[in-house]
């Protein structure tokens, strides 16, 4: 058993105060779990308005955070972007339009926008392509003579970054930051399951229809109703093998992988979007990385489109915890920051910034921008401390704050706190792979105290969603005691 809670160096390091009783049985039952008896765990809660630390477990133990990363991410990118920047998508054309024909290439600049026909963020997701092919036809242009070219010189052609592991790339969670996405880089796979354990499974529809895709289909039916199924594959790689169980007896079983090539994908939709309006297209639809096309000069513009200010794609990626939003803005960091849109430089843009801001990042390391990567490490005070920040410095706090979903009502928290007096009550990220679990965020607490808390555990033994209940049980006892 674990030796807790001395005035001297203890193996745990634990800071507490002669009122934190209930507290301190608290986390002493939950360190000495059987489930957590060798598991590394940092904890740290500081008041946001002072910033003095009110509690803390090997607050400076740097561990695998999983998607509370995404905090980091998205603060160091509402201070360096503003809360109201958005994305920018050029269509520009090569060559002349003559008696309306763009004699030519018509070409989409991409400005790293990961919004393009999102669900998250758009009820019609096709709408963009609708108002594209309006303002090509609005110009002028009836026929296109030569290509539809994607651009996609914006970041650099490591796609995903390289820690991420095998079994993540072909499933949506694992979809690479390419220069532009749609529909959030994924793509919906329709199975039919045979009635029996161990039948065979069909797969019967594909939306939305990816270019060259060559599926190998593993998968069988099972008893376990849930889904059990990887899709491996790599980024530029149209082919595809899934492996594992679907539930049997399904008419109708979607499940959701990474699109190889969104840049390929957006021409393709470019132009049945032009057919479908009439604008006949001579030439083939390509992709590119060439920087020259980067300056095109403006009397060659046709259009541009604007995303979503960035608050509102800062909501949805830590609402729904989305991986591909956050490796977006660490690569779109590093473009704006220093002209090279790369994992490697958004993450050094990342720990530089927030040194200069006074932050201890000698033991904050950074391998993405969403927490995927297993290289990932960072303590609980790092992260608490950069909540604490936010909250009396920032002048996008609110934004910020606002993309914290409220505990047990919003987004992933819908999955916690079902049966907890902190329903509704603190603003927490979750995150979670195997064996990391997390947590981080704001609260008031009952006796009226602002606090910024991060809870982060590795490697215990016991299932995932067990294991953020015996957590949910210490971020009660911080509400009761502090």
């Amino acid at each position: 058993m674990r030796i807790l809670y001395t005035l001297t160096f203890t193996l745990l390091a634990i800071s507490l105060t002669a009122s934190e009783k209930n507290l301190e049985q608290r986390t002493s039952l939950f360190l000495n779990d059987d489930a957590i008896a060798n598991a590394p765990v940092s904890i740290y809660v500081a008041n946001t308005t002072t910033g003095e630390e009110l509690f803390s477990v090997n607050p400076e133990l740097s561990i695998t955070p999983a998607s509370v990363q995404k905090l980091i991410t998205s603060a160091t990118a509402l201070e360096i972007m503003g809360a109201d920047y958005s994305f920018s998508t050029k269509i520009v054309y090569k060559g002349t339009i003559q008696n309306n024909v763009l004699v030519g290439d018509l070409i989409i600049l991409a400005g790293g926008d990961p919004s393009l026909g999102s669900p998250y963020l758009f009820d019609n997701k096709n709408e963009f392509l609708s108002q594209w092919a309006n303002q090509i036809k609005k110009a002028g242009i009836d026929s296109i003579s030569g290509n539809i070219i994607v651009n996609t010189s914006i970041f650099n052609d490591q796609d995903i970054p390289q820690t991420w592991i095998w079994e993540d790339l072909g499933n949506y969670f694992g979809a690479a930051a390419q220069s532009t996405a749609l529909y959030d880089n994924t793509f919906e796979i329709v199975f039919e399951t045979d009635n029996r354990n161990g039948g065979e499974t069909r797969i019967i529809d594909i939306n939305p229809e990816i270019p060259d895709l060559t599926i190998k289909n593993e998968v069988t039916a099972s008893n376990d109703n849930r889904d059990r199924a990887y899709i491996y594959g790599s980024p530029f790689d149209s082919y595809r093998i899934i492996r594992g169980t679907l539930p049997k007896g399904r008419d109708n079983f979607s499940i959701k992988a990474s699109v190889p090539n969104p840049a390929l994908l957006l021409a393709s939709k470019v132009l049945n979007i032009l057919s479908d309006s009439s604008v006949n297209v001579g030439g083939k639809i390509q992709t590119s990385s060439l920087q020259s096309f980067k300056h095109i000069p403006d009397s060659l513009l046709l259009f541009e489109h604007h995303s979503p200010a960035l608050s509102e794609i800062i909501k949805i990626m830590n609402h729904e915890s989305v991986n591909l939003y956050a490796e977006h803005l660490c690569k779109h960091i590093g473009y704006l920051s220093t002209g090279d849109g790369s994992t490697e430089t958004g993450t050094e843009v990342i720990k530089t910034f927030w040194r200069d801001k006074g932050i201890d990042t000698d033991w904050l390391f950074l391998a993405d921008g969403s927490g995927l990567s297993r290289n990932n490490a960072f303590s609980a005070k790092v992260l608490t401390d950069i909540l604490v920040y936010m909250s009396n410095y920032s002048s996008y706090f609110n934004d910020f704050e606002a993309s914290i979903p409220l505990t047990g009502l919003q987004g992933t928290q819908k999955y916690y706190f079902q049966n907890s007096f902190l329903k509704g009550k603190a603003r927490a990220k979750s995150g979670s792979m195997t064996r990391v679990r997390s947590f981080a965020g704001y609260m008031e607490t009952q006796n009226g105290t602002p606090v910024a808390f991060s809870i982060i555990i590795n490697n215990f033994n016991c299932g995932s969603f067990t294991m953020a209940y015996k957590m949910e049980k210490v971020i009660e006892a911080i509400y009761l005691e502090l």
